[in-house]
This record gives structure tokens, sequence and C-alpha cells, in this order.
């Protein structure tokens, strides 16, 4: 006898099923397999292994950096300071280097101003009751001020082979930059998805009151957040110098609003705390390809900036029509 179909084993159930599973994609994913696509038509060579490999050297930093920004996005905040930690970190590491500090100390102390500076950051946040905003442009303008004193307005430079060994040197065919990169995306994945930490985060953007009504203090949850988040900064800002090889007080410029770009296009939404990296990878991404193709179809300077903008803008729309209509 033969079983009776029900409607969940019909072709009409399995598309909308199919159909569902597409709509919870972000747009940047789309995007992205169509910006690779027309590249590798377009451009002699855009898939091939070593432009492959420039592509994520060169994402790794703004991936880091945009980890962090989406624990701050996730609790309805953009950071503005990240791009100065960038320029104070990369300064400050070398620096540190130039005048007799082991490689390792200089790295630490780098990166605990970073982290000092996140801590800062949650704090004013928190205590003072100010728009994150606000803190973070102070913020901001305070290290860029620093990185500026200190390098005398100009790159510092210091031979050291790590440079190479971070940038060049590779595991698995993969540059240990990126092996970076990676542990910081999943670090940051288990944070969110696999400890309370993670649930705070979330509450703090979507149901801040359920929240404070289950015994956990939002001050402590946003200084934690904030303090993170300089953690991912400051190791941001070692991989940038890395990669320039010098320290530099203006490098980091555009990478604090390049990363908010990068994790709404990854569809983090900064009203309900729903999102995560995963989304944050394909928005990065979009970036940096967009960015390497537009340089090897030789298109001006003058011209990339417009054509990048209006594509993320392009992004972000189809995502926010996405979500009214689901």
């Amino acid at each position: 006898m033969l079983r009776q179909l029900s409607f969940s084993d019909s072709p009409k159930y399995k598309l909308i099923k199919l159909s569902n599973v597409l709509k919870s994609f972000p747009p940047a994913v789309w995007i992205d397999l169509l910006l690779i696509l027309i590249f590798s038509i377009r451009i002699n060579n855009f898939l091939s292994v070593s432009n492959l490999m420039s592509i994520l050297t060169q994402l790794t930093p703004l991936l880091i950096i945009s980890c962090g920004q989406t624990l701050i996005v996730l609790i309805q905040g953009t950071d503005l300071s990240l791009g100065a930690s960038l320029n104070l970190i990369s300064v400050l590491w070398i620096l540190l280097m130039k005048n007799g500090t082991p490689l390792i100390l200089a790295m630490i102390l780098a990166i605990s101003t970073a982290v000092l500076a996140g801590f800062l950051n949650g704090v004013i946040v928190s205590k003072l009751k100010l728009p994150i905003f606000i803190a973070t442009l102070g913020m901001a303008n305070i290290l860029n001020s620093i990185a500026l004193t200190i390098s005398n307005g100009s790159s510092i430079y210091f031979q050291e082979e790590i440079y190479r060994k971070v940038t060049k040197g590779n595991f698995l065919g993969i540059p240990f930059i990126v092996w970076v990169g990676i542990a910081c995306v999943l670090i940051t994945f288990l944070i969110l998805e696999k400890t309370r930490f993670g649930a705070r985060v979330r509450s703090l953007g979507g149901n801040p009151e359920a929240l404070t009504l289950a015994g956990f203090k939002t001050d402590r949850a946003t200084i934690e957040i904030f303090t993170l988040t300089g953690l991912l900064a400051g190791i941001a800002g070692i991989m940038l110098a890395c990669r320039i090889e010098s320290g530099n007080p203006i490098a980091g410029n555009g990478f604090e609003f390049n990363s908010v770009a990068a994790v709404l296009l990854g569809g983090t939404s900064m009203r309900e705390g729903r999102g995560g990296v995963i989304g944050t990878i394909f928005g990065v991404l979009l970036i940096q390809v967009l960015k390497n193709g537009l340089v090897m179809a030789n298109i001006s300077s003058i011209y990339q900036s417009a054509i990048i903008g209006a594509v993320v803008l392009f992004a972000i729309i189809i995502d926010a029509i996405v979500r009214r209509s689901q």
C-alpha cells in the first residue's frame, strides 16, 4: 500500500523550507558570490592562490576588529575608538621594541593599552551613562592624539623578522596572520554562543530588563564587553603593524567605520540583539573582495570609495527589506 504523502513531504513544502533557509543568509553572502564571479571572469588571476591569500592577509586586521565591533553593535552601539586603537597599538609596539623592550613584552604592553582603553570606555558608558557614540568618539580623539605625539606624526620603522613570519610564514598553506584571525573569530563565536557572557551581550541589546531581573549587573556586563573589544583591537593593531611592517599613526583610520559596515552587512541587528560573528565574516569579505577587485581592475582610487560605499549601502538596504518581510 502506498504511504499517504503529508504536506511536509510535498515538493511545495520543501521549496518553501529551502526559501526560508536562503532568506536566513544575509545579503552579503550573495553579493560576495556575485562579486567573486564577476571579478573571476573579468580579471585574470583573481582566483589565483596568491591573490586569495593576499585577500585573506589584508582582511585579517579588519576581521579581528569587526569581531569586537559585533559585540558593541549587539548592545546597540558603535565603538568609534577602534581605528584609533589600531593606530596607537601599531605605533606603541614598534616604538617599544625600537627602545630596547623585548618583543613579547612590548607586544603585551601594547595590547594591554588597548585593553585599558576598552575598559575605560566601558566604565564611562556604564557608570557615567554617556551614549556609546559620544564616549568612544572622545576616546578616539585621545588615542589618536597620543599616537601622533609619540610618533611625531610619522611612521616608525624597526627591523624585525616577526613581520615576515606573521604575514609570509604559513601553516598548512595558510599565513599565520590568517590563523590569528580564525582564532579570534572562533573564540568570539564560542563566547557569544556557548557562555553566559554571550547571553548577557544579547540581553543587553535585545532585552536588558530581563538581564536585570535575572540578577545580572548590566554595568559589569557592559565593562566586560568593552574590555574584550579592546583586547581584540590590540591584537588587530599588532597584526596591522606586521602587515605594513611599521607603526603608522593613521593606518587604522577608517577601520571603525568599515567594521560597523561589515557587522551590519553580516546581518547583525542594532535593535534586537540578533546576529553574530559568522555573518560578520561575510561582511568583511565583501569589503575586502571589492577593494581587491577594484585595484586589480585598475579602477581609479577617486572612484573606489564611492563604489564601495554604494555597494555597502545597497547590501544594507536589501538586508533591511528582507528582515521586514520575514
